[in-house]
């Protein structure tokens, strides 16, 4: 018998023995601790947004309303009044005329008889004057005759009243001698006499006579001819040439 292969399974089986009587110790596994969460910090609570206060819109602030300047209404420029201009009354005038027609605007030659009242005394008035002048009267028509001067040889402002009639008449002072009356009467028509009475000499009556101005002239039958004579102013039908 081989000793040395006696030892060796004694050796096994005690050995086998040994390993199967003892607890089999699983080896101790080093406790892990339970791991601690790791804490969580809890978030601090967030604070709601406090809004900014919101100031109420302020509009813009608003300037007075400035009106704009209105131009001042440019009138359309006046024309000229085109109506005549009014006169103011003036006394006759006595200034010489150089007209080429009969003007009664103008100054007597023989001066004037400016406040001749109806009913007056010392009928008839009377005024000398000198016939003749440049101006052919025929124009004015109405059977007018003769050559005057422009310029009134007299005028009479006359008032008219209680008398029906108002009478002016020229005697020549030479008898023959053959004179023409015009006048201009307070309407401004003109009035034309020659030979009345049975006479050479003119005569016109107004009846009735208005108040105003009369403006007179006596003439010639040529322009170098001239006649001195009376103008004669009368309310008496009986007094005539």
């Amino acid at each position: 018998m081989d000793l040395g292969r006696f030892a060796r399974g004694l050796f096994s089986v005690a050995v086998a023995r040994t390993i199967t009587g003892c607890v089999t110790v699983a080896p101790a596994v080093s406790p892990t601790a339970a791991p601690t969460p790791a804490r969580t910090a809890t978030p601090a609570p967030t604070p709601k947004p406090t809004a900014t206060p919101t100031a109420p819109p302020t509009a813009p602030p608003t300037a007075t309303p400035t009106a704009t300047p209105t131009d001042p209404p440019t009138l359309p420029p006046t024309a000229p009044p085109t109506d005549s201009p009014t006169v103011e009354p003036t006394v006759e005038p006595t200034a010489s005329s150089t007209d080429t027609a009969l003007d009664p605007n103008q100054a007597a030659r023989y001066g004037s008889l400016e406040d001749l009242q109806s009913g007056f005394l010392d009928d008839p008035k009377s005024v000398s004057i000198v016939s003749g002048g440049p101006i052919d009267v025929s124009y004015l028509g109405d059977a007018c005759s003769g050559f005057a001067e422009p310029n009134p040889d007299y005028e009479v402002h006359y008032t008219a009243g209680v008398q029906s009639m108002l009478r002016f008449y020229f005697v020549a002072t030479t008898p023959g001698d053959d004179a023409t009356l015009i006048i201009n009467d307070t309407a401004s028509q003109w009035h034309c006499s020659d030979d009345e009475f049975g006479t050479t000499n003119p005569s016109i009556d107004f009846s009735p006579p208005l108040s105003g101005w009369y403006d007179i002239w006596i003439g010639s039958y040529s322009p170098s001819e001239y006649i001195s004579g009376t103008l004669y102013i009368t309310e008496l039908s009986s007094n005539h040439p």
